[in-house]
């Protein structure tokens, strides 16, 4: 049997480790780091990205959404070209109508944008998020892949 590992550290909340125990269910992964040391935070990376839309989702579902695009944006940042257009399209085929298809794809372009100028050479990809509404606020708990040259311990 694979034994859980994680690395505790002050930023560790029972919302991120129910994700990644989650995670670890819906994936098999049998380690992982939380809140690594040295490294950035995925989460705290999302929320910066999205600071400027924050206040066009006032409520819980509108963030969730807007949560959900910008992983989106981040995933997609990290592909290979083809990769990227097969992952876009496959995501608009999910859309109702040709607005929401032209809205998102505007969206994941600004995002993309942003990803790559605040956090240019970070290239963990996004496995699951949750939101959280915590009633003043709103948290954002994220599982992502580590870096090739991180171990999990």
């Amino acid at each position: 049997m694979a034994r859980t590992k994680s690395k505790k550290n002050s930023k560790n909340t029972p919302i991120l480790e129910n994700l990644m125990r989650e995670v670890k269910a819906n994936t098999g992964i049998a380690e992982a780091l939380i809140n690594p040391e040295g490294e950035i935070s995925i989460s705290d990376a999302i929320s910066n990205i999205i600071a400027p839309y924050r206040e066009d989702a006032p409520n819980f579902q509108a963030f969730q959404k807007l949560v959900m695009v910008a992983c989106t944006a981040w995933n997609a940042s990290i592909l290979r070209s083809a990769e990227r257009e097969n992952m876009l399209a496959d995501m608009r085929k999910l859309m109702p109508d040709r607005q929401s298809r032209e809205d998102f794809t505007a969206i994941v372009k600004v995002l993309m944008k942003r990803k790559n100028k605040l956090y240019p050479k970070v290239n963990r990809m996004i496995i699951q998020f949750k939101v959280t509404d915590r009633g003043n606020d709103f948290h954002i708990a994220i599982a992502s892949t580590m870096e090739k040259d991180e171990k999990a311990r």
